[in-house]
């Protein structure tokens, strides 16, 4: 599987970024080129950087497009107006796992979404420690490209068996009843993590590494690239409440995220079980 013009153009520019802009600061930041936006929410120097380096290149790539940066939308968040217009606009997430980057730990990435009319169209997440990428197209599959060549994306099928099933479990900003069926369901999961970068853990049920996890706060540039990407390599990012499947404008869950239709169908009855009806 190969990837067209656009995807290899927008591949080469986040690998761009990450050499230039984000891995010469990785474990390399000083005290204060990290800043907290709100409690446990960091920002660094690589964030902005990569961001005001990125925005203007993806702009000229499409007429007329604008992007949405996770930087310039926490300093002015009125720019998550333009999701509602049919301007085309790229979600950009320098760096995300910023937490985890200044902490010094591998799991972070970049992530970016060109969305149209409410709808992802495209896809793509680097993760520089490893020097591999996910891209997809809506409608046209998803490709993983490392070090020996590209592959389609296919997540595959978890086991029936929740003892020997892997998932993440994000409930930190669910309603409580949400919350109570989640830990009810995940009390009987084999194991459990939490990487705090949805990089990482959407590109894990993409390439059938884990089977499900949970999330609430659905801001775009989290959730557009990973949920596309993993849409086409056959899984699902689907609201709990309303039956939904994910897309950009919806800021909140709770959402569920599944490797397959079959196992997210059975997932959410039990979770919803759990919650009390």
């Amino acid at each position: 599987m190969t990837m067209d013009v656009l995807a290899e153009t927008v591949a080469l520019l986040m690998k761009e970024a990450a050499a230039e802009i984000v891995m010469p600061r990785f474990r390399a930041l000083a005290a204060h080129e990290i800043e907290e936006k709100s409690p446990t929410d960091l920002v660094t120097i690589a964030d902005r950087e990569a961001e005001l380096w990125l925005s203007p290149r993806l702009e000229r790539l499409v007429a007329g497009s604008r992007v949405l940066g996770e930087e310039a939308a926490a300093a002015a968040p009125a720019l998550l107006s333009h999701l509602h217009d049919d301007t085309p606009l790229w979600t950009v997430d320098p760096v995300d796992g910023t937490g985890n980057f200044a902490a010094g730990r591998e799991t972070f990435g970049l992530m970016i979404a060109l969305v149209e009319q409410g709808q992802t169209r495209r896809a793509w997440i680097y993760l520089p420690i490893e020097q591999e990428l996910a891209a997809a197209e809506q409608g046209g599959g998803a490709v993983w490209i490392d070090a020996s060549g590209a592959h389609r994306l296919e997540a595959g099928c978890p086991t029936a068996n929740p003892a020997s099933q892997h998932a993440s479990f994000y409930t930190r900003f669910m309603p409580e009843d949400w919350k109570k069926g989640i830990e009810s369901y995940a009390a009987n999961v084999g194991s459990t993590s939490a990487f705090l970068c949805s990089a990482v853990d959407y590109t894990n049920v993409a390439r059938g590494r884990h089977d499900f996890i949970t999330y609430h706060r659905m801001l775009p540039w989290d959730h557009a690239p990973g949920s596309l990407i993993l849409r086409e390599a056959g899984g699902v990012v689907r609201n709990l409440e309303t039956d939904e499947d994910y897309a950009p404008r919806t800021l909140e869950g709770p959402h569920l995220v599944a490797r397959d239709e079959e196992s997210w169908e059975r997932v959410a009855a039990a979770i919803r079980e759990g919650r009390g009806g």
